[in-house]
């Protein structure tokens, strides 16, 4: 056996056959020698198709062999990884994978029943086991869409190489140094009041706080891909507070600000105004008159109404109706303990809106109060964008054709807020302006691109308007910002509940049972969640499994009637007696 063979038998696992070629393909397939037939049949239907592949035996005779499998790999626009079994105990196989994955140029498909490594079980890999060559296939076709995205350039998922535009900055949890550590809502809601106002201000990239929530430090950043954070901790005694902050630069660890406040728990808004201040001068960034007057908006000088509000945004968070309620209580407590604390009133009006929206118990009563809570935020604060966003969710409850111009106002309020885009993308939905939808979903997730939300959602209108060029990108991006998200925090059931219906559009069975496995184990009474189940359900083709899922949400005693019936992906059902009894439920 030659050298250049003996090479081939011990990355493969076996002998092998080769023949010469120095020229650089489109295409670097890795396998195991066990799966060479297989790998041969992908190869001859990816050239079919007008790709060039490099396969290892076209390694030169005249190179060093392992210098020429780098120079290859690396050359490729799309490494296509085939698993099984045997490529799974493979360490070449594994590196080559682990190399393209970092190049952002991985795609991964599996052939047998194998058990990826990690970090692979975690990225989309389709499923193409028992697959004989038809061209045909949903999965084949799926392979040739997401090579020529790689080919061509745009978009690749993994790729995080590129600098951001903006300066950038993530706001990591608070830590809690109180004696009785028992302030996590006040770290909680310091961290988030910060990125609030850090979030009103134009030329400055802030990410999200759902993915910024769960770690903190550099890897974090990194992960982000934000030029800096802002990491922070506090202890709280009495009527005082001490909060010390520092601005760290992610590329190097390097300490950008840093400072410390003792202050009363009345100041506590001016803190946070400081903070900010002291961050977007660090970071280079210069504001102008009007933007330096939305910090500290719609705040208070009240210790007791501000604990309220934290408390009450906490338990927001927490999405579920036990704590909707309780938020709703506390938000009003806190506009009785200050009546000109607009940010409360906004957050009492949406929080109402939600519990309406849902048909919760009370939910008239709630439409008309949000309604009056958003009016008042608006009367104290005209400025506040929280306040017109409110208004137009209050609004749209009741038809009201106002609803509109107040997102607009929002918008126009605070144009670099991607919560602002996003919800407007929302509304935009329900109006049936697919097209608005879009560029407002792109907008966010171009602000917060941390945050999988937005390009999930606006993945069906694309597809609802027919632009298929749009799908693809869209597609793959999806499942791309999941991916980094649950790599964050990986408890996410809505992260994977969304997830499952993106792995279902790319044909990867494995994955898409994993998710919806581990979405209904974290929270198997959610009506949210198993409402996304159900449109992954649909999206998988399997209509029984939807309407289950579908009645399992409707009896938890909630239903968005007017989401339901404009979400795309539940549109084959609307026929179907079971859904319209479900509708019928929701009214």
């Amino acid at each position: 056996m030659t050298k250049k063979a003996d090479l081939l038998a011990l990355r493969r696992g076996g002998s092998d056959t080769v023949s010469s070629a120095g020229k650089l393909m489109d295409v670097f397939l890795s396998y195991a020698r066990p799966t060479a037939s297989t790998a041969r049949a992908i190869a001859d239907g990816l050239r079919a198709a007008g790709r060039s592949v490099w396969l290892d035996d076209e390694l030169s005779s005249h190179r060093a062999y392992a210098d020429e499998i780098a120079e290859q790999l690396d050359a490729a626009a799309a490494v296509i990884v085939i698993w099984s079994e045997a490529a799974v105990g493979s360490q070449w196989v594994r590196s080559e994978a682990d190399r393209a994955r970092r190049k952002g140029t991985l795609a991964q498909l599996r052939i047998d029943n194998a058990s990826l490594p990690m970090p692979f079980d975690q990225l989309q890999c389709l499923d193409l086991g028992g697959w004989t060559g038809e061209r045909s296939a949903p999965a084949w076709l799926k392979l040739l869409d997401n090579v020529a995205l790689l080919v061509s350039g745009t978009p690749k998922p993994t790729s995080r190489a590129s600098e951001p535009a903006l300066p950038s900055i993530a706001v990591m949890p608070f830590r809690d140094l109180s004696p009785a550590r028992d302030q996590d809502y006040f770290c909680e809601g310091m961290a988030e009041e910060i990125l609030g106002a850090l979030a009103r201000l134009p030329g400055l990239r802030v990410a999200a706080s759902a993915a910024a929530s769960r770690l903190g430090g550099v890897e974090t950043a990194r992960a982000l891909n934000v030029g800096a954070f802002l990491e922070g901790s506090v202890r709280k005694t009495g009527q005082r507070a001490r909060i010390g902050v520092r601005l760290v630069e992610t590329a190097d660890g390097f300490t950008l600000w840093a400072d410390s406040f003792d202050r009363e728990l009345s100041d506590i808004f001016a803190v946070q105004d400081e903070i900010a201040r002291a961050i977007v001068a660090a970071l280079g960034v210069r504001l102008l008159a009007r933007d330096e007057a939305r910090l500290g908006l719609g705040g208070t000088a009240d210790p007791k109404a501000h604990d309220l509000y934290l408390r009450a945004r906490q338990l927001v968070r927490r999405e579920l109706e036990a704590e909707a309620r309780a938020a709703a209580e506390l938000f009003r407590d806190a506009t009785r303990q200050d009546p000109s604390f607009a940010l409360a009133f906004a957050g009492l009006s949406d929080i109402l809106s939600q519990i309406a929206r849902v048909k919760l118990t009370g939910w008239k009563e709630a439409e008309q109060e949000a309604i009056a809570a958003a009016e008042q935020a608006i009367a104290i604060a005209p400025q506040l964008a929280e306040a017109h966003l409110a208004l137009g969710e209050a609004f749209h409850l009741r038809r009201d054709p106002r609803a509109q111009a107040a997102f607009e106002k929002a918008v126009a309020l605070s144009p670099d807020d991607a919560n602002v885009h996003y919800r407007f993308a929302h509304f935009l939905v329900l109006q049936g302006d697919k097209a608005g939808a879009i560029v407002h979903y792109e907008r966010a997730f171009a602000l917060a691109p941390d945050d999988y939300r937005s390009i999930v959602l606006a993945l069906q209108e694309y597809q609802a308007l027919g632009d298929k060029a749009g799908e693809r990108s869209c597609l793959l991006r999806s499942a791309e910002a999941i991916e980094r998200h649950l790599a964050l925090d990986p408890d996410d059931a809505y992260a994977y509940s969304h997830g499952a219906g993106v792995q279902a559009q790319l044909g990867n069975s494995h994955l898409l049972e994993r998710y919806i496995a581990r979405a209904l184990a974290l929270r198997p009474d959610d009506y949210t969640n198993l409402v996304n189940l159900a449109c992954a359900a649909m999206l998988n083709h399997d209509a029984d499994r939807a309407l289950d899922l579908l009645e399992q949400a409707v009896g938890t005693g909630r239903g968005d009637r007017i989401w339901t019936l404009a979400d795309n992906d539940l549109k084959p059902l609307h026929d179907h007696p079971r859904f319209k009894a479900l509708v019928e439920r929701m009214a």
